[in-house]
C-alpha cells in the first residue's frame, strides 16, 4: 500500500511540475520567423565587429562576412511569412488533462501485467551472491575480476576467486589470486597453504623453493600440520633424498587417525619410495575393511590364475562404481593404489585423469593426484 501511495504522489508531482507553468499561460502569441533571422544578423555582424578588432580577421575578410549575413537576411525578408496564431488555452487544458489521466493509468495497467506487485524486497548482499540466471560461470569471473581492479584490497573476493580459477584449470591465475589474499593477511595460515597448493598444481605436481618455503613457515607457525608434512616429504622424494621422504612418509602415517583423508595417499607414496630406493614394499594396514575370514580363506586354496582372476573382478568392480560415483576421492585412491600393486602402470595414468576431471574443482585432490601421476612417471622412466 506504502509503494502505491508513494507511485501516485510522485507521478502528481511529476506531471504537475510540467503542467503547472503552462497552465499559468493564458495564451502566447507566436512570433515571425523573420524576426528571429533579424536578431540572428545584428549578432553575427557584432561578433564580424569584433573579430575585426581583435585582429582575427582581415578588413578583406570582414566586409565579404557581412556581406554574407546581408544576404541570408535579404533572402529570409523574401520568403512567405510564417507567423503562428496565439496557442489555445483551452486546447493545452485539454491536452495535459488526458495526460494526468491517461499517463498513470497506462503505466499502472502496464505494470499489473508485467510486474510483480507482491514480490518481497529483496537486500543488496543477497542479490550480490546469487548467481544470475543465464550468465556463465566466465561472464561471472569477469565480473568479478572487475570488481578486484576497482578494489583489490578486496581479500575475500581474491579467496572465493581463487578456487573458481582451480577448477576452470586456470593455475597461474588461482596463484595469484592466493598470492594477493597472502599478501593482504600475512598471518592467515589457511590463506597460505592454499596459495603453496596452488604452487604446486601449477608446476603439475613440483614442490618448487616457494611452495617448500610456505610449508616450512606453516609448519614453523603451525606443528605437525598434515599437509605441509604431505608436501614437505614429497619435495624430499623428488630432491632424491629417498631415505629422508621414508622417514617422513612413515612418521605422517603413524601419526595420521585411521579415517584421514591424506593416509591412502601417504601409504601409496611410501609404497612408491620403497620401490625406488629397492626396498621390499609393506602393506601398512589400511583403515578401509578388508576381506572376510572366509575370503581369506577361499583365496589361500586358489591357483595363481584364479586369485589374479579374483583381484582383477575386485578392481574392476571398484572401477564401475567410481563411474557411478566419480566424487568418491577415496575410492579413486584405491583403485590407483591397486593399478600400482598390480604393476599397471597405463590404467593408474588413466584413472588418475579420470579422477581429475570429475573432481577439477577440488584444488588439493588435484595437487594430492599430480604427485601420484609424478611418482609413476618417474618410476616408470626408470625402469626403461
Amino acid at each position: 500500500m506504502i509503494f502505491w501511495l508513494l507511485a501516485t504522489l510522485l507521478s502528481i508531482a511529476a506531471i504537475g511540475s510540467v503542467a503547472w507553468p503552462l497552465l499559468s499561460r493564458r495564451g502566447v502569441k507566436a512570433v515571425p520567423a523573420f524576426e528571429y533571422d533579424r536578431e540572428l544578423y545584428r549578432a553575427r555582424i557584432a561578433e564580424i565587429g569584433a573579430d575585426l578588432k581583435l585582429g582575427r580577421i582581415s578588413a578583406e575578410e570582414a566586409e565579404a562576412a557581412e556581406a554574407e549575413e546581408g544576404r541570408k537576411l535579404l533572402a529570409s525578408s523574401n520568403a512567405p511569412a510564417s507567423a503562428q496564431a496565439p496557442i489555445s488555452t483551452g486546447h493545452v487544458r485539454s491536452l495535459l488533462a488526458a495526460t494526468i489521466v491517461l499517463v498513470p493509468a497506462f503505466t499502472v495497467i502496464f505494470y499489473l501485467g508485467s510486474g510483480q506487485p507482491g514480490m518481497p524486497d529483496m537486500a543488496i548482499a543477497s542479490r550480490t551472491d546469487r548467481q544470475p540466471e543465464g550468465q556463465g560461470i566466465e561472464q561471472l569471473v569477469s565480473q568479478a575480476e572487475a570488481q578486484l581492479a576497482r578494489n583489490p584490497g578486496d581479500v575475500r573476493g581474491w579467496t572465493v576467486l581463487a578456487p573458481i580459477y582451480m577448477g576452470l584449470g586456470r593455475f597461474e591465475d588461482s596463484v595469484n589470486a592466493w598470492r594477493n589474499a597472502s599478501r593482504l593477511e600475512p598471518q592467515n595460515l589457511d590463506y597460505k597453504s592454499e596459495f603453496a597448493e596452488a604452487i604446486i598444481a601449477a608446476g603439475q605436481g613440483v614442490v618448487s623453493e616457494e611452495a617448500r618455503t610456505l610449508f616450512g613457515e606453516i609448519l614453523a607457525a603451525r606443528p605437525g600440520d598434515p599437509k605441509s608434512r604431505f608436501y614437505l616429504a614429497m619435495a624430499l622424494e623428488q630432491q632424491g633424498d629417498l631415505a629422508g621422504a621414508e622417514n617422513a612418509w612413515r612418521a605422517l602415517i603413524a601419526d595420521a587417525p585411521a579415517d584421514a583423508p591424506w593416509r591412502a595417499p601417504a601409504m601409496a607414496q611410501l609404497e612408491s619410495v620403497l620401490q625406488k630406493a629397492g626396498k621390499p614394499t609393506e602393506r601398512v594396514a589400511d583403515a578401509k575393511p578388508g576381506p572376510s575370514q572366509e575370503q581369506i580363506a577361499a583365496a589361500s586354496q586358489m591357483s595363481d590364475e584364479d586369485r589374479q582372476a579374483m583381484i582383477e573382478g575386485m578392481v574392476a568392480g571398484l572401477a564401475e562404481k567410481l563411474k557411478a560415483d566419480p566424487a568418491d576421492k577415496d575410492g579413486w585412491r584405491r583403485l590407483i593404489r591397486a593399478y600400482g600393486v598390480m604393476g599397471d602402470d597405463a590404467k593408474a595414468l588413466e584413472a588418475i585423469a579420470a579422477a581429475r576431471d570429475a573432481n577439477a574443482s577440488d584444488g588439493g585432490f588435484v595437487t594430492e593426484l599430480a604427485g601420484i601421476e609424478n611418482s609413476i612417471r618417474q618410476k616408470s622412466g626408470s625402469t626403461q
